[in-house]
């Protein structure tokens, strides 16, 4: 034990921590400084002692931001002075910006952009929306104004008006008029401009994706969908299977009363189970590695309702691997290989899943007339449209599915013989039943719904059937049957040509 307390300190932190004490640190020797009011440097020392009472504590404080704002102040005059000086120096051609250093202004060369200032004052924002020319701030954008006033030394009641105009490359460039007294009781106009800039870029980190992912796509078909579903079981054994793309086909069979024959002669989609058969014998021949098939069908015996998206994945999904992504289709998609890809990169597990937006083909007779269609669609807004309606397509993981299935009161079907059960309980599920991604809403999944040019979709004709749907649905099933047959102008244009 030493009589020196700073050396019995040090022996005491490294019995403790086993760290020796060092002097100096990053080059600053530890120096204390007893304070003296307005006339300590405080260049000098790192610690300042002698401040007993509340009062000297509050003024050394205040010294101290006094101090480390002139010494910003500094530093950002010196920083203005060394960029106006590489400017002077440089080369090129290049222009002072204020502030300086800040990104220069966008100059678009679209003459669809909107180029504008919008007007404010402290209460209302003036043109921002067509419909209403007067749009009151909200508390954000109201902080944001009395902010500014008070940078730029404007009194509120001095406030007359003031421009903003929004650059997404830049932020949001202001100017403020006011008027403020002057010694002769005179009103002298005052402008004051500002830029508030955008932040620095943050670097996100995001889940491991790749594009080798196994994709199980599930397609149901109804029975007006057999000749379709044989074209795209063509399709995919063409750029699919040939292509070793590893993506798993499974056709979900919808049986109704009607037609209850499972498996037999009298199966009506027999002739599109014998392709499927055929096409997975073929292939497993020439590649005797993989134990795996292609692809799979699964009947389903329905009694009398078409069973809902919901329904229908959750008799499916117990079938499947938890590792794979699990993708809703139709048999009016086309087999792409970049589809695919975008659905592998857009779905992570435990963060998002993807609900694109398809490009749905128009009427055949409108578009093409007396020709025929082309064997593929091309991406073209003449031959067709994105349906937003259209939410019978989506991909997700297992394990997402079952969370966000968990969380809904509609109990989960385990049997086909659960269908028939709950035909009185159909109109009580909510949107989810209509809009499979809605569903995901109530985890903590993120939903990406994007239009994708990637997914297209050949012409089929929309039925409205009242005695089924709601009054919501009759509306939207109208409006996208009313989209379905094709634009304005080559509809009038056919109608033009019959009445000559």
């Amino acid at each position: 034990v030493s009589y020196d307390q700073s050396q019995n300190l040090e022996k005491c932190v490294f019995y403790a921590t086993k760290v020796k004490c060092h002097d100096p640190f990053d080059e600053s020797p530890y120096k204390a400084q007893k304070y003296k009011s307005s006339s300590t440097p405080f260049d000098s020392a790192l610690l300042f002692y002698g401040a007993t009472s509340a009062k000297t504590k509050n003024t050394l404080l205040h010294d101290l931001n006094v101090h480390n704002e002139k010494v910003f102040n500094n530093d950002v005059k010196n920083l203005d002075a060394n960029i106006r000086a590489f400017i002077n120096s440089s080369k090129y051609d290049i222009v002072v910006n204020w502030p300086t250093g800040s990104n220069p202004k966008f100059k678009s060369t679209d003459r669809f952009d909107r180029d504008v200032s919008l007007s404010f004052n402290q209460t209302h924002l003036l043109g921002d929306d067509e419909y209403d020319p007067a749009t009151k701030l909200d508390d954000n954008h109201a902080k944001d104004i009395q902010e500014i006033l008070k940078q730029c030394n404007i009194q509120s009641d001095d406030f007359n008006s003031g421009w903003k105009k929004v650059d997404a490359t830049r932020g949001a460039d202001y100017i403020l008029e006011g008027n403020q007294k002057s010694n002769e009781k005179r009103l002298a106009s005052k402008e004051c401009l500002a830029v508030r800039e955008l932040a620095n870029p943050e670097i996100v980190p995001m889940p491991f994706v790749t594009e080798s992912f196994r994709i199980s796509l599930i397609v149901p078909v109804m029975e007006k969908d057999s000749q379709k579903t044989m074209n795209m079981l063509r399709s995919f054994a063409k750029n699919s299977i040939e292509n070793s793309e590893r993506i798993f086909l499974m056709l979900v069979f919808i049986y109704t009363p009607e037609r209850p024959d499972k498996n037999n002669n009298n199966d009506f989609f027999k002739d599109v189970k014998q392709l499927a058969l055929q096409i997975s014998k073929k292939y497993k021949k020439k590649d005797k590695v993989k134990t795996s098939s292609h692809l799979l069908w699964y009947s389903l015996q329905t009694k009398g309702l078409t069973p809902s998206s919901i329904e229908l994945m959750d008799l499916v999904t117990h079938k499947l691997d938890d590792k794979t992504i699990i993708l809703l289709g139709s048999p009016d998609m086309e087999i792409r290989s970049d589809y695919f890809n975008r659905v592998r990169m857009n779905t992570i597990l435990g963060k998002q899943v993807f609900c694109p937006i398809p490009f749905v083909e128009y009427h055949p007779a409108i578009i093409y007339g007396k020709k025929r269609p082309t064997a593929s669609l091309s991406f073209n807004t003449s031959l067709g449209h994105f349906d937003t309606l259209n939410h019978h397509h989506l991909s997700f993981y297992k394990a997402d599915y079952l969370l966000a299935r968990s969380l809904i009161e509609f109990p989960i079907v385990k049997a086909e013989s659960e269908l028939g059960d709950k035909v009185a309980s159909a109109n009580k599920l909510p949107a989810e039943k209509e809009k499979l991604c809605s569903l995901f809403m109530h985890s903590k999944v993120h939903s990406l719904t994007a239009p994708e040019p990637s997914l297209r979709l050949r012409y089929e004709e929309i039925f409205c059937d009242q005695e089924i749907m709601s009054e919501l649905q009759m509306e939207s099933c109208f409006v996208r049957r009313m989209r379905s047959f094709g634009r304005r102008s080559q509809i009038a244009e056919m109608v033009m040509n019959k009445e000559q």
